[in-house]
């Protein structure tokens, strides 16, 4: 049971007390990014296709580096340029983007959809690279903050907290199931999972990034 005086709760009234007006204006840049065209939007989506089983740094150093390569280069080109910034998964991650990029001319309107269960249910189902996670993600940097980002980091963060008795996520119903807990944690702090997960990640891992 969360209690307004458990560890945790300290932790975020101290956060907020020094760097809420920062996570305001990163909630601002999520808000303003979503109402970007398809291209941009795109190259956010790409991103959150290369932070899988990799850290966020990683992933925001190769978005600036290539930009709109994630557009624009063939297969072979991408996998150079991912390559040569030594990203790691950079064959298979590749061939994700490229192949999705039919959903360019249709990100936009997707994104409009006010059912936002079935914009993360369609990107899991048919983009290449996206599970539950990184689909969250990438709602939550477009400015739609309904659902838990489920990383190692903030995993670990509930089991210290003893929210939870398995950092596993093995399926798909492992992170709905741990995303329920998640979200009665946010409803308890009035945040959104979207935001709150921003707050535990400074936690976790002391930065606030994307």
């Amino acid at each position: 049971m969360i209690t307004s005086n458990d560890y945790l709760s300290r932790q975020i009234y101290s956060i907020k007390l020094e760097y809420g007006q920062k996570i305001n204006e990163r909630i601002m840049d999520f808000i303003n990014m979503g109402k970007s065209d398809n291209y941009s939007l795109f190259i956010e989506l790409s991103f959150c296709i290369l932070t899988a089983n990799t850290s966020a740094e990683m992933g925001i150093k190769t978005q600036r580096l290539i930009n709109t390569g994630f557009i624009e280069y063939d297969l072979d080109k991408l996998k150079d340029e991912l390559k040569k910034n030594r990203y790691r998964f950079y064959n298979k991650r590749a061939e994700y983007i490229v192949d999705s990029r039919f959903i360019i001319p249709e990100i936009k309107n997707l994104l409009l959809n006010k059912d936002h269960e079935y914009i993360r249910d369609y990107l899991v189902k048919n983009i290449k690279g996206i599970g539950y996670k990184e689909a969250s993600h990438f709602l939550r940097n477009v400015g739609i903050f309904d659902f838990a980002i489920l990383d190692k980091h903030i995993m670990r963060l509930m089991d210290e907290n003893n929210y939870i008795d398995d950092v596993k996520l093995s399926t798909g119903s492992d992170y709905i199931k741990n995303e329920l807990i998640f979200k009665k944690i946010a409803r308890k702090f009035h945040m959104k999972p979207g935001v709150m997960d921003i707050y535990l990640w400074k936690i976790a891992t002391g930065k606030i990034l994307k």
